[in-house]
């Protein structure tokens, strides 16, 4: 019986009369005993599955709730993760998104600006070009001119070079003073319109590469690059805020799950603990039937014999008494009022 109360198996069930050994069997009695004794045998036995069961519905509550426990703790570690990139990271990501925005079209805008005032200056050098050429076509009449055998006289009147007149000895005729160094003048309008003109081809030129430039680095490509990023940035920030939502219901049902489990622990704990009890009280009374001992019982013929057993019934009344208050009558007293 001591054994099966430490471990209350279905698999060890207690005999029939629960192993109990009594000399007097052959009394009415013990004969009323013995059917009170299979009585509370046969409920010890069922108090005894209870058990077990209450036991295995204890500990595999217990499994669940600590695997509720780690789900919930995995899913709100998991939620505290999406929402922190979400207000972090993603938060961050449209922010700058925005001022990309606003360098990229500023950007886009100048470059347009610039590539205006690229094309209105290769315009104009155009034009300039056009215009030197020009110079230099009638500098290039004006020496043909000079170099004629006709022209001869003329140049010489002016320059006052002679050198290239058949009559070298004819009287010249004086010269004002600002007619000096009239040739040297002259022969700068020969070259210089020249020099010019090489100059001005130099300057197109590298203006057309400039614009050429400015064309392939296409700073425009930009704008489409910063639309197609400020979309993909929208849609990540989108689906954080639609992974936070999920995750914020998943870790509401996981804590009510675990809320739930917790009481279903309780409970279970309070049940098992309530079976013990019944097991407890019958395993106790079948022990007293086995061994009965009413020691408080006086072996008297013409007296009272049950004195003793009142008495100790009296007392048992004081001892419950104590148990639940330990106070004077003082106390109850003001504790009631």
């Amino acid at each position: 019986m001591r054994e099966y109360k430490s471990n209350p198996t279905p698999n060890k069930p207690p005999k029939e009369d629960c192993g109990c050994k009594n000399k007097e069997n052959d009394t009415v009695t013990q004969n009323f005993i013995n059917q009170e004794r299979t009585t509370y045998c046969a409920e010890l036995d069922l108090a005894a599955s209870a058990v077990y069961q209450a036991e295995s519905n204890f500990w595999g509550i217990k499994k669940i709730k600590y695997r509720k426990k780690c789900l919930f703790i995995w899913t709100e570690k998991n939620y505290r993760v999406v929402r922190n990139v979400g207000i972090s990271i993603g938060t961050s990501l449209l922010q700058f998104n925005e001022s990309i925005k606003e360098t990229t079209g500023n950007l886009v805008k100048s470059n347009k600006t610039l590539a205006d005032n690229l094309k209105e200056v290769l315009k104009k050098l155009k034009e300039a070009k056009a215009k030197i050429y020009e110079l230099n076509t009638a500098a290039t009449d004006l020496k043909q001119c000079v170099e004629r055998d006709c022209n001869c006289t003329q140049w010489a009147i002016i320059t006052g070079d002679w050198s290239g007149c058949k009559d070298k000895t004819r009287d010249q005729p004086t010269r004002p003073s600002k007619c000096e160094n009239v040739k040297e003048k002259f022969e700068d309008l020969f070259c210089i319109p020249g020099s010019i003109t090489k100059d001005i081809e130099s300057i197109y030129k590298g203006a057309a590469d400039v614009v050429g430039i400015q064309v392939f680095s296409n700073i425009s490509s930009l704008e489409e690059v910063q639309k197609t990023l400020y979309i993909n940035a929208k849609d990540f920030d989108t689906h954080l805020q639609n992974t936070m939502k999920k995750g914020e219901g998943d870790l509401k049902n996981a804590q009510g799950e675990y809320v739930k489990q917790i009481q279903e622990f309780a409970k279970s704990k309070a049940t098992l603990f309530n079976k013990r009890s019944e097991f407890e009280g019958l395993f106790e009374t079948v022990s007293f039937f086995c061994c009965p001992d009413c020691g408080c019982i006086e072996d008297k013929k013409c007296e009272e014999r049950l004195h003793k057993c009142k008495k100790k019934i009296c007392e048992i009344c004081d001892e419950v008494k104590d148990t639940f208050c330990g106070c004077d009558d003082d106390q109850s007293q003001s504790t009631a009022s």
